[in-house]
């Protein structure tokens, strides 16, 4: 029995939830597909699949064997990569979670020059700020902006992202602009929530060799950087957030900076991946691709990276 074969026909089963629809997909004839599980569910000795004439679904066993045959596939996809021609072209599937605000704003946007130069790789784009759980979520990647959250991780830079700090004109003229970190404590501020710690992230700031942090306790603190943006526009507070979230508000005039002398360090995106895991080529063009669409955002906005 070729093993491999019989493991992939089985996920493309399980993943579709219909043989016919699996050995169209795979260039089967239905009675071969059916054939190959027959056989792979005889050599382990127990039943995979529960076939009936609307649907097939995993069994318990089925279920356990069909999470451990993704990952043992996956590796043997990104061995067959990693030591194949340089010059072959990429190709197969990519889960990878990133913030929101960077996949919306950065990111999507650029995504056609993709897969215009790499049309044989299909992308899973998880739109989420968290620690990244890739066993649980089956990521081959994902991009994280801040504190790494497990130095255990294979982490990789994918270039700095710089912090403002930012109020509503409205807002300014009613309370008054701060001239000093020490000032904000007179002020409305709106916190961000951390994934990590579930309380709103500090703020940073730096004037030559002197360093401050600030706590934002004011009345709002929200979870969602898009909210927070909206929020601030609105003229609830000041709000210190990632630069890529609010070029277009800055723009626009809804949002202006404050303690511009006082400008916070910047922040590091970086590619994280399971200690243990090889890089296959369709992983680290989609690395490099992440890198180019940072750095024309960073040119189309004329960002100023702050160390």
């Amino acid at each position: 029995m070729n093993q491999i074969r019989a493991m992939r026909v089985f996920l493309r089963v399980a993943e579709l939830g219909s043989l016919t629809a699996a050995s169209a997909d795979l260039g089967y004839s239905r009675g071969m597909a059916s054939a190959i599980l027959n056989e792979l569910e005889a050599y382990l000795g127990v039943r995979l699949l529960e076939r009936t004439t609307r649907a097939t679904r995993l069994t318990e066993e089925g279920a356990l064997y069909a999470e451990r045959a993704r990952a043992i596939l996956a590796e043997i996809e990104a061995l067959e990569d990693e030591v194949g021609a340089a010059e072959k072209m990429p190709r197969g599937h990519l889960r990878v979670q990133m913030p929101p605000g960077l996949l919306r704003i950065v990111v999507a946007p650029e995504l056609p020059r993709f897969f215009t130069e790499y049309p044989d790789v299909s992308l899973e784009l998880l739109s989420r700020n968290r620690v990244p759980d890739f066993v649980g979520d089956r990521l081959d990647a994902a991009v994280f902006v801040g504190e790494l959250p497990d130095s255990a991780l294979i982490s990789r830079g994918l270039g700095r992202i710089p912090l403002l700090t930012l109020a509503a004109p409205a807002y300014l003229e009613r309370r008054g602009i701060p001239a000093t970190p020490a000032d904000l404590a007179g002020h409305e501020t709106i916190g961000i929530l951390s994934s990590q710690t579930g309380r709103p992230s500090p703020w940073s700031f730096r004037n030559g060799g002197t360093s401050e942090t600030f706590h934002p306790a004011g009345t709002l603190a929200i979870e969602n950087a898009d909210a927070a943006v909206v929020a601030a526009a609105g003229g609830l507070g000041i709000v210190q957030i990632a630069s890529y979230l609010v070029f277009g508000e800055v723009k626009s005039g809804r949002l202006v900076t404050v303690l511009d002398n006082w400008r916070p360090a910047a922040f590091e995106a970086r590619l994280l991946m399971p200690t243990g895991r090889l890089r296959p080529r369709k992983l680290r063009v989609f690395e490099t691709f992440l890198i180019e669409a940072g750095k024309r955002f960073r040119d189309r906005w004329q960002i100023r990276d702050v160390a």
